[in-house]
């Protein structure tokens, strides 16, 4: 009798034991990360673009990502947001603002909605003779922008452009007098740009730059003002059958990502991030300046563009009625810091040619 009492207890210990070890292993699994709860899934990043999808600055971001994802060992994931459909620049700006996307790729019309200084980088019609001055006052001026973006609260990841923006237009442009009373496309968000363009004598109009097709077919607009890459991926000249072909200005552009989130990068990993990042910018720059000239020729062959290059004399007949509206320029659509700013950078740079030679 007192053998089956024991056993009996022993019985008892060991169910005991047996449930308070699978009640603790239990609660062990439960607070362990999971792959389901998303514990482990890698940091993701929302960067958004106008760029079309499939065009080469949004496959240079899709790989860019790629590469941030492989060098993070999949903890930081790039997700890149093409043909961005949510509003314009100005949007993308003001999404940024309250966390809805985490940076894009725009040009200064957005960023300078950042950092007003930003709009010198491209807004001073013709103050550029060549790309070399353009890859110069970028290096210069855009390390100088990205300091003051910072403390806005933004990273700038590069800048880059995509070549020089011309006129694009529905009847022929040969001289300056011949933009008065043209409707032209104007940046939605931009005030300082419509004032101007109405001294030239334009009838300016305020689109995204979805809408321009659309405006150019229906005759809302005459004139816009784009790079050959841009004309060509929005087929343009399939109703702008002409461009003049003077150096207008670069279209300037960069990334920027919100500081908030860059810093909960891991900080071993952001410099390398920089450096594939401005490896990207002179990706989009190079192949974007190429497709720009490319793309003439397409439009030429395939929409029955018509390309009027000015003569030398032509040509400054157009620089000096833009010099003569660089004072109205000067502290409305660019900052007179920043207009400043630039030319001194083109003296210093024209000033650094002459002694080497």
């Amino acid at each position: 009798m007192d053998f089956n009492r024991k056993e009996e207890k022993n019985m008892k210990n060991i169910t005991r034991n047996i449930l308070l070890a699978t009640i603790l292993s239990l609660a062990a699994f439960l607070v362990q990360p999971s792959v389901v709860s998303g514990q482990n899934k890698p940091f993701e990043i929302r960067l958004a673009t106008l760029a079309p999808m499939g065009t080469s600055p949004h496959l240079a971001l899709l790989r860019m990502g790629e590469k941030w994802q492989k060098f993070s060992g999949g903890k930081v994931k790039l997700s890149v947001i093409g043909s961005y459909r949510a509003g314009g620049e100005a949007a993308m700006v003001d999404k940024m603002g309250v966390g809805g996307i985490d940076g894009a790729l725009m040009t200064v019309v957005g960023l300078s909605k950042i950092n007003k200084d930003a709009a010198g980088m491209s807004n001073i019609p013709m103050i550029y003779r060549s790309l070399e001055e353009v890859d110069y006052v970028e290096e210069k001026f855009g390390a100088e922008l990205s300091k003051t973006m910072e403390q806005k609260g933004f990273i700038v990841l590069f800048w880059t452009d995509i070549g020089w923006i011309r006129h694009f237009s529905v009847q022929p442009i040969m001289y300056p007098h011949d933009l008065k009373k043209m409707k032209m496309f104007a940046w939605a968000g931009n005030p300082e740009q419509v004032d101007i363009m109405k001294e030239w004598g334009t009838t300016p109009v305020s689109l995204e730059p979805s809408d321009i097709l659309s405006s150019l077919s229906t005759g809302m607009i005459n004139v816009v003002s784009a790079t050959p890459f841009s004309a060509n991926a929005g087929q343009y000249a399939r109703v702008a059958k002409y461009m003049l072909e003077i150096n207008w200005g670069p279209l300037v552009g960069g990334a920027v990502i919100r500081k908030q989130v860059w810093e909960k990068i891991p900080a071993e990993l952001r410099q390398e991030f920089l450096r594939i990042s401005a490896e990207t910018g002179r990706e989009i720059k190079e192949a974007g300046r190429k497709e720009s000239n490319d793309a003439v020729e397409v439009m030429k062959k395939k929409q029955g563009l018509n390309v009027f290059v000015p003569s030398p004399q032509v040509n400054e007949e157009w620089r000096q009625a833009m010099r003569a509206v660089y004072p109205k320029i000067r502290n409305s659509m660019v900052t007179a810091d920043s207009f400043d700013r630039v030319e001194s950078l083109l003296r210093g740079y024209h000033g650094k040619n002459i002694a080497n030679k």
